[in-house]
């Protein structure tokens, strides 16, 4: 805490050097003299407008922009070439493509120059963005070797984050994700058999034989599984977790960026936008073992439809699109989806209020789109609710943020404390806010300055929204009750948002913060003449304006330098028995289950790697990891399968670690439970409390095989 405090100073320095540089800037811009006593026109109060035309020069831009379009069109209807005999480029032109960050290529281009005049400009042309709606702008912005480099800087970060995965990815493990990397490891399997065996690519009877698992009603990640099983059938799934946590970082980074970049935003500004989306402390967090939140390339791809639709042009094409997008994410991950939702209604309703979003034409296309998505999911969320395994609803405890882990310190980041983190978090995988003080306060600071324009305020809104509901239903401060009730408390019972942890709803404001940002370099930058003349017209220094970019920039590297990430814990994994290595299974697999001792759980998940190292799914095992109905008549939903009698019984050998012989009674009851689970072999693994189970599976039966390094009871017989 003191060593964030100690980083926000500097913020605050930068963050009063900017407000000086921009009032000075517009006092000397007004006619103040420089002498403290403002002139005439210098007594006008300080408005928060970074930037814009004086309005007596308005006239004056519009008529060389006009100018210059005819200019460039006569160009392209073929007139002569020759510079004496062209009509000589306008003034503001010249400056606008030799200042122009974006570095438009075809100058000559009419479409191309206004949109590097209206957007790239650093003057607003008659205030032409805030009328048209800066937010709604889709601008061609080409693409050229400095955005590879920012693509490949989220790259590079991206392999930091994984770098202990590296060369390792079927030897290692996400040892703070719990047993979540290998669960993912088995959707991605489970995706790649049905591909394989034609079968339903919403079910998967692989674990928890014979009843199986509902993959919608899971986080499967079909959407991705599906389309990488080439990769996980050639490669094996572990690869493909690698591929999917390492493309979905940098993804949705570059992602980020490019729609800050097509909202006209300079590259500097959306290069740090688009960092902290693909690596905010959350997305890290959840890198530990939740692929379904750290692939959300898709999110910004959806809102920058959404945003031509408002334009009211291509309602059909954009709508169907749009409805394409949407129901490529619901395969990916159904709760992202519904957070950006969320988030998409907070800002949309802010813009509505400021006039700046006609929900009239965005309508037809959001209508198309919600009609295409819901003809291709209206079977699979049916499968969902109401097919084989699926369950209604499952139970969190309370989950909300404690208030003091929003500008607290995430455990994957340097410097942290990683027991001071754990006290403010439900687990390592969910540390969903942890922003910093310094970055509170520049984002604070960037939002009051820039508080007039509409997407300001709707980001600023978002924000606050989005920490606010993530509270839960009572506001704590280091794990003690305030009695401050928190917005999510009249929200916890409604349907859909009931199953959705409280803590994630902050994740909506990592987007908004990022835009904060990327506006606030954006407009410090833009406020800078681009040249020694548009200085000295405003009686300032020639290097002054520039500070207000620099000042910007350096506070936004300083205050992420507390959420800078480390590399992930990874730790071995249990090795793999060469029983299932080789070909030895096959001669006790016969279309039936095996039985892991101790049955696999939310604990020991290990049989997957045995499942995945035998031909990829090519036996089912008993129980499991995942998500299914209780067996109660409300189809509530819990982890893990319903327990018979003989896994509570392997359960307590194993946690006790003692012999525990079967009683004639139990011994009955453990037959029909094999017979249930049509189980073909029994296998128990070299393992710390193997002796005990040995021993006490004998009771029942009788002793076992030793083939290779596994303990083998041939159970076919019993099956039915």
């Amino acid at each position: 805490m003191i060593w964030a405090l100690g980083l926000s100073l500097p913020v605050v320095a930068c963050a009063l050097g900017l407000a000086w540089f921009l009032a000075r800037r517009e006092n000397a811009a007004a006619g103040d003299p420089g002498d403290g006593t403002g002139g005439d026109l210098g007594r006008r109060p300080f408005r928060l407008q970074v930037v814009g035309y004086r309005t007596d020069r308005v006239d004056e831009a519009l008529a060389r922009l006009d100018a210059q379009i005819a200019a460039n069109e006569l160009l392209l209807r073929g007139a002569p070439s020759d510079p004496a005999r062209a009509p000589a480029p306008a003034p503001v032109a010249s400056a606008t493509l030799v200042g122009n960050p974006t570095n438009f290529a075809d100058a000559a281009n009419p479409d191309a120059l206004a949109s590097a005049t209206l957007v790239e400009n650093p003057t607003r042309v008659a205030d032409a963005r805030e009328r048209e709606g800066a937010e709604e702008a889709t601008p061609r912005v080409p693409w050229g070797w400095p955005d590879l480099v920012v693509v490949a800087a989220y790259l590079g970060t991206a392999l930091h984050v994984l770098s202990g995965l590296v060369g390792r990815t079927s030897t290692g493990y996400l040892s703070q994700g719990v047993q979540d990397h290998q669960a993912f490891e088995w959707y991605f399997g489970a995706s790649a058999h049905n591909v394989a065996t034609l079968s339903n690519p919403l079910f998967s009877d692989r674990q928890n034989f014979p009843d199986g698992v509902n993959l919608m009603a899971n986080a499967a990640v079909t959407g991705l599984g599906v389309p990488l099983a080439p990769l996980t059938l050639t490669l094996g799934a572990h690869l493909t977790f690698f591929v999917v946590e390492l493309l979905g970082l940098a993804g949705t980074a570059a992602a980020w960026y490019w729609f800050l970049r097509r909202r006209g935003l300079v590259r500097t500004a959306a290069a740090v936008g688009g960092w902290f989306t693909g690596f905010a402390p959350a997305m890290v967090s959840h890198a530990n073992g939740h692929p379904n939140f750290v692939a959300l390339f898709l999110i910004p791809v959806i809102v920058d439809r959404v945003l031509r639709l408002a334009r009211g042009t291509h309602h059909v094409r954009d709508g169907v699109v749009l409805g394409l997008l949407v129901t490529w994410q619901v395969f990916i991950g159904e709760e992202p989806l519904l957070l950006a939702a969320l988030g998409m209604l907070v800002v949309g309703l802010v813009l509505v209020l400021r006039g700046r979003l006609d929900l009239r034409r965005l309508a037809p296309g959001v209508g198309i789109g919600a009609w295409v998505c819901l003809v291709l999911v209206a079977v699979p969320l049916w499968w969902q609710f109401a097919g084989r395994q699926s369950y209604t609803s499952i139970y969190h405890p309370p989950g909300g943020n404690d208030l003091a882990a929003l500008w607290g310190r995430a455990t994957r980041t340097f410097g942290a404390d990683p027991w001071a983190s754990a006290a403010l978090s439900m687990n390592r995988t969910e540390e969903n806010a942890f922003f910093g003080v310094g970055l509170l306060v520049l984002v604070g600071v960037i939002a009051l300055v820039l508080i007039r324009r509409p997407v300001v305020q709707a980001l600023a809104a978002l924000v606050v929204v989005a920490c606010w509901l993530s509270l839960g239903e009572e506001v704590l401060l280091r794990g003690r009750p305030t009695g401050v009730p928190s917005l999510w408390a009249a929200l916890d019972e409604l349907p859909v948002l009931e199953n959705v942890l409280p803590t994630r709803f902050v994740m909506m404001a990592i987007p908004a913060i990022a835009g904060l940002l990327a506006l606030g370099i954006d407009a410090a930058i833009r406020a800078a003449p681009l040249n020694a003349a548009d200085a000295d017209e405003a009686q300032l220094p020639s290097w002054q304006p520039r500070v207000g970019g620099w000042l910007v920039t350096v506070a936004a590297v300083v205050v992420l330098l507390p959420v800078l990430p480390t590399s992930l814990q990874v730790d071995e994994r249990p090795a793999v028995p060469t029983f299932f290595t080789g070909d030895a299974w096959r001669d006790f697999s016969h279309g039936g289950s095996i039985l892991a001792v101790p049955p696999t759980d939310i604990v020991d998940a290990r049989a997957f790697d045995w499942q995945l190292a035998a031909d990829t799914m090519a036996f089912p095992i008993v129980e499991g990891y995942f998500v299914g109905p209780n067996g109660a008549p409300d189809r509530g939903g819990q982890y893990g399968a319903t327990r018979r009698p003989m896994s509570l019984w392997l359960y307590d050998v194993n946690a006790a670690n003692a012999v525990i012989p079967a009683t004639e009674a139990q011994r009955l009851q453990f037959v029909e439970d094999l017979r249930a689970w049509r189980t073909d072999a029994v296998v128990l693994p070299a393992r710390p409390q193997a002796a005990a189970l040995r021993d006490s599976l004998a009771t029942v039966l009788g002793q076992p095989q030793e083939v290779e390094d596994v303990l083998v009871w041939d159970v076919r017989e019993l099956r039915p």
